[in-house]
């Protein structure tokens, strides 16, 4: 079955992605989608990674744009977030004014504080540990509905036995935690190396469902992939996943299998 909701999107907002908000909705219509979710990197009050978000006192306009559409589908507000534990209290209030966040981890924060980004080449046995720890850690925080590209690592990094010990880590983590995992359609259009097969073949075996996300950064490339994604789950055998009305998000396959992420009180 083709793809025809999409939860991983982002705008102009994002500060290195094009289009507006109405334009993807108008496209999302055209196509005749079930479900748009927007979810621009999460800024950060004190500025960090702010080269690639949109400034902090942006977020109201974005939030109030999005909210503001008037669609034939589900509309979703959300971010996507970049997990710094210290910054817990700052997460909690936003995901108790949006529909969902997203985890994504995007950098490997080392001990000094210094963070090198994912895409980085010859990342060590001990950046990989630190990458696996961190996006344990973000999907244990409850904060998330669904973890975006979670082989992202492999980008930049062969896959050998510390990525596999790495990879089952993640997974089987994931798998206790009821969290689902992206499939990632921009990381194909731009033949990254992620999602990676290596990776899902893993993912495969342990019958982990995926839901499919284009992480679209333009308005062609909301759509643009679902083929792409589509055939590379069907090639595992890997169950989809389809989000369900109502909120917290959770999730089904086609079969009726849920998932569904152990998420915080959106009421604390």
């Amino acid at each position: 079955m083709m793809v025809r909701y999409n939860l991983h999107t982002h705008s102009f907002y994002c500060g290195h992605g094009s289009g507006r908000i109405s334009e993807y909705c108008g496209r999302a219509a055209e196509k005749g989608f079930d479900a748009l979710g927007f979810s621009e990197h999460i800024p950060f009050p004190d500025g960090r990674l702010s080269r690639s978000r949109m400034a902090f006192g942006t977020m109201p306009v974005y939030e109030a744009d999005v909210r503001s559409q008037h669609v034939p589908f589900r509309l979703l507000l959300g971010y996507e977030v970049d997990y710094f534990p210290e910054l817990d209290g700052y997460y909690e209030e936003v995901f108790g004014r949006v529909d969902y966040l997203i985890g994504g981890t995007h950098f490997i924060t080392h001990p000094d504080g210094t963070l090198t980004s994912v895409f980085e080449p010859g990342l060590s046995k001990k950046d990989l540990g630190i990458y696996a720890g961190n996006t344990i850690k973000a999907m244990e925080s409850g904060l998330f509905s669904f973890y975006a590209h979670p082989d992202v690592f492999l980008a930049a990094r062969p896959f050998d036995d510390e990525a596999k010990a790495v990879s089952i880590a993640i997974l089987d983590a994931a798998a206790d935690l009821g969290m689902p995992f992206e499939i990632n359609g921009n990381g194909i259009m731009q033949g990254r190396g992620y999602p990676s097969r290596d990776f899902w073949a893993l993912a495969a075996e342990r019958g982990i469902p995926a839901l499919l996300s284009t992480d679209a950064h333009s308005v062609p490339n909301l759509d643009a992939s679902f083929e792409a994604i589509s055939e590379f789950a069907a090639g595992f055998g890997i169950d989809v996943l389809y989000p369900e009305d109502g909120l917290p998000l959770s999730f089904r396959t086609e079969q009726g299998r849920r998932m569904s992420p152990r998420l915080r009180s959106r009421d604390a």
